[in-house]
């Protein structure tokens, strides 16, 4: 599940179903959209040519142009995108991303406590990750969607699609905020959302490797593995502390190279933990 959902081509398909939905609720609002226009986007979002994608990347040196690019010629139009900076797509993408990974290694930390359980093997193990799960789960319920902001937080470019109507932008980001989930918006961020998000979840992902120390082989097998993954998800978490040092309030994209590797790396190393635990 996880490796699916930090694939290119998911973040490729994940990023075309944003397009899609703030196309949608742009024509809501009045934008002139062409039905034509949305129905060929839709008919061509599930075509990933990754290939083309990097050529139009290294002509234009910019990969979200290139990607914009291929979803235009995909669909022989030029709709999408309009209004918004490149972080109201990358960001916004990442933080499903992430919450859909909590979701996952919640659920999983769940089921494997139930299974150690009828095992009755390591002792005070399902304990301590079902109180782990619980924190992942509280977690991911506040965690808030940067939302549509522009470049500097004022969202003034796609508030000049409407006019200046202020309600009807609300409108549209509470609209494209349930389509992927997310019941809070933040209300005040600049070009990224504050990078601390980053460190709380890393950090609640190390919970999972606080384990007791009875009831182990401490020699071989899942314990000797589980610590050597705690200190993979330390060292990401190191990470994300650095970035959001930086990053706290204001922000570019300078730490993206960074956060390529700490958020899909710290989740990967997460669920290790939980699949060394299903063969204790």
């Amino acid at each position: 599940m996880l490796a699916d959902l930090w694939s290119p081509e998911r973040k490729v398909l994940l990023e075309r179903d944003l397009w899609l939905a703030v196309l949608r609720a742009q024509a809501a609002e009045g934008v002139p959209v062409p039905p034509a226009a949305t129905a060929a986007y839709e008919e061509t979002a599930h075509r990933v040519d990754l290939a083309s994608i990097a050529a139009r990347e290294r002509r234009t040196r910019h990969d979200l142009k290139a990607r914009i690019e291929e979803f235009n010629a995909l669909a022989g139009h030029q709709h999408i995108h309009k209004g918004l900076t490149s972080c109201d797509i990358t960001d916004n993408i990442t933080q499903v991303r992430v919450r859909r990974s909590l979701e996952h290694l919640y659920g999983r930390a769940d089921r494997v406590a139930d299974r150690l359980d009828r095992r009755k093997r390591t002792a005070g193990a399902s304990e301590s990750l079902r109180r782990s799960a619980a924190r992942l789960r509280t977690v991911a319920a506040r965690y808030p969607l940067r939302g549509l902001k522009g470049p500097v937080g004022t969202a003034q470019d796609l508030l000049g699609l409407f006019g200046g109507d202020r309600a009807a932008l609300a409108r549209v980001e509470r609209r494209v905020a349930r389509h992927l989930g997310f019941t809070r918006v933040l209300d005040c961020v600049g070009q990224v959302y504050p990078r601390s998000l980053d460190y709380e979840v890393l950090t609640a992902l190390t919970g999972l490797t606080d384990l007791p120390t009875t009831g182990w082989n401490r020699r071989g097998g899942p314990w000797c593995e589980i610590r050597q993954l705690a200190v993979l998800l330390r060292g990401y978490t190191a990470m994300a502390a650095e970035v959001t040092g930086e990053q706290w309030n204001e922000g570019d994209v300078s730490c993206s190279v960074v956060r390529r590797v700490a958020l899909p790396g710290a989740f990967f190393a997460a669920d290790g933990v939980l699949a060394a635990l299903e063969r204790a």
